[in-house]
């Protein structure tokens, strides 16, 4: 890399238009719904699964992120793309893709799931969902899977869309309290990690699962097109601050994560790195049959 190059950083601003807006970064670059709230602190961001990721805030400095995560609640808009997988044969494309048996996923339940090349090098990993029996999300990390699914998917009856859904987390030690408050009526009978449950806040129905990038007690919340997102997402902002919850960054996150040795794609695992390489074997199951990168 030429020296110039080493002494620079390259991010994503917002900047403000006289006109209509340009649409050409558009089509490779989303906002999040809820991007507004970190538009007084200055934000920058990367390109994360063709969302934009917050990189950086100055409401607070990353040491003062990561002890809210640890000790209080903190409130992130992140880049994970949900891409939804439906139909009949929605199972068998999925078994073909990821090396973890998926039919051991139960309706309201999610699961760690990375897809792999025929070379065994690593794709991406995500957050797998079956929202019901046909029918599944997969919450990914940067990467492209959605043409890799395509691909995959010819002779079965699939369906492989991008439902529009957004993901913004809620972590730390507080965040249980907070949904609390939140959530009309009781408390789903049973949230063991890696549960998901719907549940109706301000009378908006969404799915909330007990999942996260931080090691702590957390929630991530699906926001779909029917609701109401920016009357959620400021009323969870609203009854957070009460708390004590801020608005995160990924610096906040990456020590916790790291801390925890939760790997992130593109970071500690490349197209050429295998699950073995990095301690994920134990999340391949060859004795469920065929699947793309078995052979190596």
């Amino acid at each position: 890399m030429h020296d110039a190059l080493k002494k620079l950083r390259f991010s994503v601003v917002p900047l403000p238009v006289e006109e209509n807006r340009p649409v050409e970064l558009a089509r490779t670059m989303s906002v999040h719904p809820l991007t507004y709230q970190e538009l007084p602190y200055d934000p920058e961001y990367s390109l994360y699964a063709g969302r934009l990721n917050p990189e950086k805030l100055s409401n607070a400095t990353p040491d003062e992120m990561y002890w809210k995560v640890r000790q209080e609640i903190i409130f992130r808009h992140t880049g994970e793309h949900p891409f939804e997988i439906s139909g009949p044969d929605a199972l068998k494309l999925l078994q073909r893709i990821f090396p973890r048996d998926v039919s051991k996923v139960k309706k309201g339940r999610c699961s760690y799931q990375f897809a792999c090349y025929h070379d065994g090098g690593m794709i991406t990993d995500g957050l797998l969902l079956r929202v019901d029996d046909d029918r599944y999300w997969f919450a990914q990390a940067d990467g492209d899977l959605f043409s890799w699914y395509k691909a995959h998917a010819e002779g079965l009856d699939v369906t492989i869309s991008d439902p529009d859904v957004w993901v913004s987390q809620i972590q730390g030690p507080r965040s249980l309290a907070l949904l609390e408050n939140l959530i009309d009526g009781p408390m789903p009978d049973s949230w063991r990690y890696f549960d998901w449950a719907e549940v109706t806040i301000a009378g908006e129905q969404l799915i909330i699962s007990r999942t996260g990038f931080t090691n702590e007690l957390g929630w991530e919340i699906y926001f779909r097109p029917e609701n109401n997102i920016e009357m959620l997402g400021d009323l969870i902002l609203a009854e957070g601050s009460k708390m004590g919850m801020i608005l995160t960054a990924t610096p906040g996150f990456r020590c916790r994560r790291i801390e925890a040795g939760l790997l992130s794609a593109g970071q500690d695992f490349t197209q050429t790195t295998t699950p073995f390489a990095v301690g994920l074997a134990r999340f391949i199951d060859f004795e469920k049959g065929d699947f793309v990168g078995r052979t190596a």
